[in-house]
């Protein structure tokens, strides 16, 4: 189950990443334009494009290292950083991903985020795999199997 746990992990911020990489280089996919993608993806209320090609890079790299982080933790990737800094960054991945999702269900936040589509995404589809995404990462940190008996 680890392994799939973390495979899961790998693959959705793994294509998640990827797609922030497109828009950054001028990818328009799934809109037909700037402000219907950045409707979709985004949502802030009265958006009419994306961000800074340079900010989204930084999210891109974020998401790709999140992507590999439980991977370093597991002990799967070699690094020479220390495990209380592994531990410490699969706990804050772990929070900023289950508050990213319930923030997603604050009224005070959907009414920030309220252009369509991105508001009904959000609600179906973001924030439930984002919750999703950091309860697994929780059962990951809980159940460290580089512990042996």
């Amino acid at each position: 189950m680890i392994i799939v746990s973390a495979l899961f992990i790998a693959l959705v911020l793994g294509l998640t990443s990827a797609l922030h990489f497109y828009w950054a280089a001028g990818g328009m996919w799934p809109a037909r334009d700037e402000q219907s993608l950045a409707r979709t993806v985004i949502g802030g209320n009265g958006i009419a494009g994306m961000p800074d090609r340079r900010l989204t890079i930084a999210v891109a790299s974020c998401i790709a290292l999140a992507a590999v982080w439980p991977m370093l933790w597991l002990g799967w990737i070699v690094t020479p950083a220390p495990d209380w800094l592994l531990t410490a960054g699969m706990a804050v991945l772990s929070i900023v991903f289950i508050a990213r999702g319930i923030a997603g269900f604050v009224p005070a936040v959907k009414k920030m985020n309220s252009e369509e589509p991105f508001a009904t995404l959000n609600a179906r589809y973001f924030s439930p795999l984002i919750v999703l995404l950091g309860l697994i990462l929780t059962v990951l940190l809980l159940t460290d199997p580089r512990v042996t008996p």
